[in-house]
C-alpha cells in the first residue's frame, strides 16, 4: 500500500518539475523580451545589438578561443567584478590577469551564441561541439580571441599572446589538439524547445 503512494507522489513531483521547467526556462527563452536598463556604460541599443539572438545557418567553420582553459597565471586585479561584461572589464581594468591577451571569461560570447555552444571553464570561454560557425561570438569578444577555423582542422595554437615577456601563463604559445566537448544537456533542451515552439505556433494559427 505504501509503495503505490510513494510512486504517486514521485509522479506528481516529476510533473510539477516539468511544468516549472517549461514555464520558467523554455517559455521565457521562446519569448525573449526587451529589458529596460539604465546602464550608463553600455546604452540599451548597444546592449541589444550585442545580445540579440538570431537564427543562424550552419557553416563549414567552427569557432576556437585562442586562450587555453587549462592555463594558470597570476591575477593582476584582486577586485575583479564578475557581474561585469567582458567589454566593461576590458575598459576599466583589463583582463584581470598579468597577461593582457588572456580571455576575460565573463561570457559576452556565451550570451550571444545562438547554439548555446560556449561554456566558461577556468574563467575562459570554451567552444563545445554545438558550434555552427556563425561567428557571432567573434564579433563581440573585446579581446579578439575567437577565430573561425575549418571544422576539420585538428590542431591550433591556443594563445594570442605574441609578447611572452609579460605574462606568467603556463600555456603560452602551445599547440593543442582541437577538442570539442559534447554538451549532452543541450540536445535534451533543444528537443523540448522544439516541441513547445511547435505547440505554440499551432495555437497561434
Amino acid at each position: 500500500m505504501i509503495l503505490p503512494i510513494i510512486l504517486f507522489i514521485v509522479i506528481i513531483l516529476a510533473i510539477a518539475m516539468l511544468i516549472m521547467f517549461s514555464v520558467y526556462i523554455l517559455l521565457p527563452s521562446i519569448n525573449i523580451q526587451e529589458e529596460n536598463s539604465d546602464d550608463p556604460v553600455i546604452p540599451q541599443k548597444s546592449k541589444q545589438s550585442i545580445f540579440t539572438i538570431q537564427k543562424i545557418q550552419k557553416t563549414e567553420l567552427k569557432a576556437v578561443v585562442l586562450c587555453s582553459c587549462n592555463k594558470s597565471l597570476n591575477l593582476k586585479h584582486s577586485n575583479f567584478n564578475e557581474s561585469n561584461t567582458c567589454f566593461m572589464a576590458k575598459n576599466s581594468m583589463g583582463t584581470g590577469y598579468d597577461c593582457p591577451f588572456a580571455c576575460i571569461g565573463l561570457g559576452d560570447c556565451m550570451k550571444v551564441c545562438p547554439q548555446t555552444a560556449i561554456i566558461i571553464e577556468n574563467n575562459t570561454a570554451l567552444v563545445t561541439d554545438n558550434c555552427c560557425g556563425c561567428g557571432k561570438c567573434a564579433e563581440v569578444c573585446p579581446q579578439k580571441l575567437i577565430k573561425l577555423v575549418p571544422a576539420l582542422q585538428k590542431t591550433i595554437v591556443l594563445c594570442n599572446n605574441d609578447n611572452q615577456e609579460y605574462t606568467s601563463c603556463s600555456e603560452i604559445q602551445k599547440e593543442k589538439n582541437i577538442e570539442r566537448i559534447e554538451k549532452k544537456d543541450f540536445k535534451i533542451y533543444s528537443k523540448c524547445y522544439k516541441i513547445i515552439k511547435n505547440i505554440k505556433n499551432k495555437l497561434l494559427k
